[in-house]
């Protein structure tokens, strides 16, 4: 397992990228680092965006990996207890894709609920 704690700022999902990277070589999953690094990016992206919207800009996100023996799961904190839900996106606009993105290139993302509020967003990929 590896982690980190994110800065609640534009520059958090390149942070997220340059941790992911430097994780999955040290894993020897290099080659899953593409797919990845657009999936922790979304998933940071909308953490920043709707998990901090309840106002407490202080609070940190955290972008965590764990390495099973068949799956790699990338998940962020955040300090909101909404569930994040996907959305028609709007092919005009350059927001509301976030999920859908993640959806197409993992096996499978959902939410779990903390203790002490806060949700993980994860989303897993085989690695087999």
């Amino acid at each position: 397992m590896a982690s980190r704690d994110l800065p609640s700022e534009v520059e958090s999902p390149g942070i997220a990228r340059n941790v992911t990277k430097a994780t999955l070589v040290r894993w020897s999953l290099g080659e899953f680092y593409d797919d990845a690094a657009v999936v922790v990016s979304e998933l940071v992206t909308n953490a920043i965006r709707y998990g901090l919207s309840t106002g407490s800009a202080s609070s940190a996100l955290r972008l965590v990996l764990v390495r099973y023996e068949r799956h790699l799961v990338c998940m962020v904190t955040d300090p909101a207890d909404t569930a994040p839900r996907m959305q028609e996106p709007d092919w005009v606009a350059e927001t509301g894709r976030g999920l859908h993105i993640i959806e197409a290139m993992s096996r499978a993302w959902g939410w779990t609920p903390l203790l002490g509020g806060g949700k993980a967003v994860w989303a897993s990929f085989s690695i087999l």
